[in-house]
């Protein structure tokens, strides 16, 4: 680790989402060949099933042709299936499939690992201020 780089907060951050996002992808041993930047996908369409692949795109802030190229590959490990659209037929909706509904359990557990090891130590306390304080930066970046 860079100590220069995490000086700032926003570089200590930084540091904490991509070793967030290494260790999940080092955790799924179930899943290997989910890539790191799929999960919010999952989740996104067990939040929302069988939406439209431009909906998922404004849903995740990618733009379109990043979010097909995810559901390819997706879509080849059988965690997702795409259809037509029967109301329009320019339109794929995406669905999950049994597999990334299997994924999205190990993913459930191993955040819940996860968070609970970056915050042992915390008091109860101290992990709703993070909590707080780390919603309030979200939105204060949303807002510019």
């Amino acid at each position: 680790m860079n100590p220069a780089r995490n000086e700032r907060l926003m570089g200590q951050l930084s540091e904490l989402v991509k070793l967030q996002r290494y260790k999940i992808h080092e955790r799924l041993v179930n899943h290997p060949e989910l890539y790191p930047g799929q999960p919010p996908l999952l989740f996104q369409l067990e939040r929302e099933d069988g939406q439209t692949q431009k909906h998922l795109a404004e849903q995740l802030r990618r733009t379109p042709a990043t979010v097909t190229v995810m559901l390819k590959r997706m879509e080849t490990s059988g965690y997702v299936r795409r259809e037509t659209d029967p109301k329009d037929q320019r339109s794929l909706r995406v669905y999950l499939t049994d597999l990334g509904r299997a994924a999205l359990h190990d993913l459930r557990e191993v955040f819940q690992e996860l968070e609970e090891q970056a915050q042992k130590g915390f008091t109860p306390e101290e992990s709703q201020m993070m909590s707080t304080l780390a919603q309030r930066m979200v939105q204060n970046l949303r807002d510019i």
